[in-house]
């Protein structure tokens, strides 16, 4: 029988079987990278494969190799994410502290912390607040006199058109009494206890409205409330104060 010579080999624990990456350089890798992708690209390897994801994710963990710093498509870090929860009281403080904002940041947040296990429980519900641009101006309630009177004639059910060309009329509205011709009028004069409206045009000089042109005045005074006056009733006026007219107020919108 023959001898059989054995040949000793030695073993590098950094090449690990059926890989074509050693240890140390999954470990560059992951440091020099910002996402899973990244590192697969750094190594050499399909960056859309799941399944070589899975495989550096599970020889990372296996060496301990941390990637808190991966942000992926994230602005902030599961490091800093840790870091913001255990200093904060609230979400909106966790969400602050990343420097995000918006309830879907907040959703986003909470779903991170609960994939990767974090202790929340000291965590409050409070939402971030979320600042307030919008502040309504009386001055400007010229502007949306009109959209104002829409809006209610629409409340009421009624199908409101706005005339294709210049007319004494603003607004035209199928009502269950047929077709009005409506002019809309707002004011903030305020005179005495009451407001005053100008009913005239304002051109070269003030021309009032007769029955032929319009059939009704819907008047916006500076405190929103709302006047259907019939054109009849103030034919000829250039100018009314509403505390004459009280019974052509109209009531506002309130749930049934």
């Amino acid at each position: 029988m023959g001898s059989c010579a054995v040949r000793a080999t030695s073993y590098d624990p950094n090449m690990a079987q059926n890989r074509s990456y050693t240890d140390v350089e999954l470990t560059q890798a992951i440091a020099v990278s910002r996402s899973w992708r990244g590192v697969l690209r750094e190594l050499g390897l399909a960056a859309t494969s799941a399944g070589a994801m899975r495989s550096v994710r599970s020889h990372a963990n296996r060496l301990d190799i941390s990637y808190g710093h991966f942000t992926g498509q994230r602005r902030w870090t599961e490091d800093s994410l840790r870091a913001s929860i255990a200093a904060g009281d609230t979400w909106a403080d966790v969400v602050e502290s990343l420097g995000l904002g918006g309830t879907s940041a907040l959703a986003s947040v909470k779903g991170h912390a609960a994939r990767i296990g974090l202790d929340v429980a000291h965590l409050t519900e409070q939402s971030p607040t979320v600042e307030n641009v919008f502040q309504p101006d009386i001055s400007r309630l010229d502007r949306a006199g009109s959209l104002l009177a829409a809006a209610w004639f629409a409340l009421c059910g009624c199908d409101v058109s706005w005339p294709l060309e210049p007319s004494r009329y603003d607004l035209l509205v199928d009502s269950e009494k047929g077709f009005r011709r409506v002019q809309v009028k707002t004011t903030t004069v305020r005179v005495a206890d009451t407001w005053k409206v100008y009913l005239s045009t304002t051109h070269r000089e003030r021309t009032t409205y007769d029955p032929d042109e319009i059939d009704d005045f819907f008047v916006v005074d500076g405190d929103l409330a709302h006047y259907l006056i019939p054109v009849s009733v103030v034919g000829g006026l250039h100018a009314i104060h509403l505390s004459a007219y009280r019974h052509f107020r109209l009531d506002q919108a309130s749930p049934r």
